[in-house]
């Protein structure tokens, strides 16, 4: 079973030195372990110019407002199912402007004994992936982006785990996240851009076998 699917609207990494090189090799061996499809990292649309201590890119992956865009992220197509069947769908939703915080905590028991200084400490595995998206959503001149906020709000509200595309996610093996909370909050001066804060953690699909 695919943990994902790539929609039609890809995403684009945009590479600036020689370091994409083991993390576009990481990719590719976590994608062929867990039978995910990504896009090929050679078709970059990046001409890259070699020399120096930093590559530099000649072409570059905008966004609306003609801003590099370093990490996008895209939350696939999905639907909420309610007591009468479909509920609400949506279709990819991809945005350009955010920044990725991720983290993950150890899990470690600790015993106290008495009569001896510190603790014992026993780890028994890692945590969920912690995980904050800050960003904006950009409308055109003068004009709030409603409708988007509406329906990015109808995804982050959905009761289940949410598939996403973010070649940044993938590669610290994060492709489903559930959603902790929201925030949409106003900026003095910017009624065209609507900003956003999301929490998240991570989640893995398990898939039950029945043998008869």
């Amino acid at each position: 079973m695919e943990n994902f699917r790539v929609p039609k609207k890809t995403e684009n990494p945009l590479i600036l030195n020689t370091v994409v090189n083991s993390a576009v090799y990481g990719l590719a061996n976590f994608a062929g372990l867990n039978n995910i499809k990504i896009e090929n990292a050679q078709n970059s649309p990046y001409v890259i110019e070699q020399g120096g201590a930093q590559d530099i890119p000649l072409q570059k992956f905008v966004s609306k407002l003609g801003t590099v865009v370093y990490s996008n992220i895209i939350f696939n197509a999905g639907v909420i199912l309610g007591e009468n069947g479909v509920a609400d769908t949506w279709d990819d939703f991809r945005i350009d402007d955010v920044l990725l915080n991720v983290s993950q905590s150890k899990k470690i028991i600790t015993t106290e004994i008495q009569g001896r200084d510190g603790t014992v400490k026993e780890y028994i595995g890692l945590d969920d992936f912690q995980i904050q998206i800050t960003g904006r959503l950009n409308g055109s001149y003068n004009v709030n982006p409603k409708e988007l906020t509406r329906q990015l709000k109808i995804i982050l509200s959905a009761g289940q785990p949410l598939e996403i595309t973010s070649w940044y996610l993938q590669n610290l093996d994060i492709t489903d996240i559930v959603i902790k909370d929201f925030n949409f909050g106003q900026t003095e001066g910017e009624y065209s851009t609507q900003y956003f804060t999301i929490n998240a953690m991570s989640d893995k699909r398990f898939e039950a076998k029945i043998i008869s």
